[in-house]
C-alpha cells in the first residue's frame, strides 16, 4: 500500500474533511486520528499533529488536489525555534524560516513537524530540502560564546531574549509586514504584540520548518565533532570528565553552566 503524507494547517482541518466527504469518502473509526475517512481505496487520516496521511490507490493525485484548494497566506510567515538548549555538549542554534506565499505549498508537501517526533536522518534530510528552495536565517552560538553569555546573563531565556530579538530585527528589515512566530520558552513574551509568541508552537508549518533546520544543524556540528546529544547521565558522566581533566578546552564543546548548576 503507497503511503504519503503532507502538512495540513489547524484551520483547514475542517475544509479538508468536507471535500474529502464531498467526493464520497466517509467517516471510519480509527485510534489517535482527529479524524480518518475512506471511498473504500484510498484512506485519509488526519493525525492531531496536523500531519494527513493518505493510503491506497492514486494517493499523489490525491495528494495533488487536497493542494489545491488549500488556502495561500497572503503574506510572509517567519517562524522561529531553537535546538541545542537541554543538550550538554554543543551549540545553541537558533533558526528562522521565512515562508513565502509562492512556496508555502512545498512546505506543507514535506510534512515539517515537531523535530522532537522525527528520526535524526528525517530531520537532515528535510533541512536540506527546504534549504534548496526556501528563505531562512540562523544563528549558532558556539560552546565558548554561550558560556560567556550564561556569565553574564545568568538566564537562558534571557539569553533567547537577546539573541530573538537580533534575529527578527533584521528578518522584518527585509520583510516589514511579515508576521512573526516563536515557539514559547517562557510564560511571558518578551517581544511586545508583534510576535506571536505559543506554546506548541511547531503546530504551525513555519514554526515546524525552523524546528528541523535548527535540529539539523545543531546534529551536524555533533557529528563533526564526534559528541553525544541530549542530556543522559552518560553524557553528563563524560562531560564532567572532560570538565575536570580539561577545563578550558571543555568550554568550547560544552555548556559548563549545566554542569556548574548541577554541583
Amino acid at each position: 500500500m503507497t503511503n504519503i503524507t503532507l502538512k495540513i494547517p489547524k484551520e483547514e482541518f475542517q475544509k479538508v474533511k468536507q471535500e474529502l466527504t464531498d467526493m464520497g469518502f466517509f467517516e471510519r473509526e480509527e485510534a489517535n486520528c482527529l479524524w480518518s475517512l475512506t471511498d473504500g481505496q484510498t484512506y485519509a487520516k488526519l493525525y492531531p499533529s496536523g500531519t494527513l496521511l493518505l493510503q491506497g490507490k492514486d494517493v499523489e493525485r490525491l495528494r495533488g488536489h487536497i493542494l489545491s484548494f488549500l488556502s495561500l497566506p497572503n503574506k510572509v510567515i517567519v517562524g522561529c525555534d531553537e535546538s541545542g538548549k537541554g543538550d550538554i555538549f554543543g551549540p545553541l542554534v537558533i533558526c528562522c524560516a521565512v515562508i513565502k506565499p509562492e512556496y508555502y505549498k512545498k512546505v506543507l508537501e514535506l510534512n515539517f513537524r515537531d523535530c522532537k517526533k522525527m528520526k535524526d536522518e528525517e530531520v537532515i534530510r528535510k533541512a536540506k530540502a527546504y534549504e534548496s528552495f526556501g528563505e531562512f536565517k540562523c544563528i549558532t552560538v558556539q560552546p565558548y560564546e554561550l558560556n560567556k553569555m550564561y556569565e553574564e546573563i545568568g538566564n537562558m531565556n534571557r539569553i533567547l531574549d537577546k539573541l530573538y530579538r537580533e534575529l527578527l530585527e533584521e528578518i522584518k528589515k527585509k520583510h516589514p509586514s511579515a508576521e512573526f512566530l516563536i515557539d514559547a520558552y517562557s510564560k511571558r513574551n518578551p517581544f511586545g504584540g508583534w510576535v506571536i509568541f505559543e506554546h506548541k508552537g511547531e503546530e504551525n508549518p513555519s514554526v515546524a520548518v525552523a524546528s528541523v533546520l535548527a535540529r539539523a544543524k545543531f546534529l551536524e556540528w555533533l557529528k563533526a565533532h564526534n559528541l553525544p546529544k541530549g542530556s543522559s547521565s552518560d553524557s553528563l558522566s563524560i562531560a564532567m570528565d572532560i570538565y575536570i581533566r580539561k577545563p578550558e578546552s571543555a568550554k568550547k564543546i560544552l555548556k559548563t553552566f549545566f554542569l556548574q548548576d548541577l554541583s
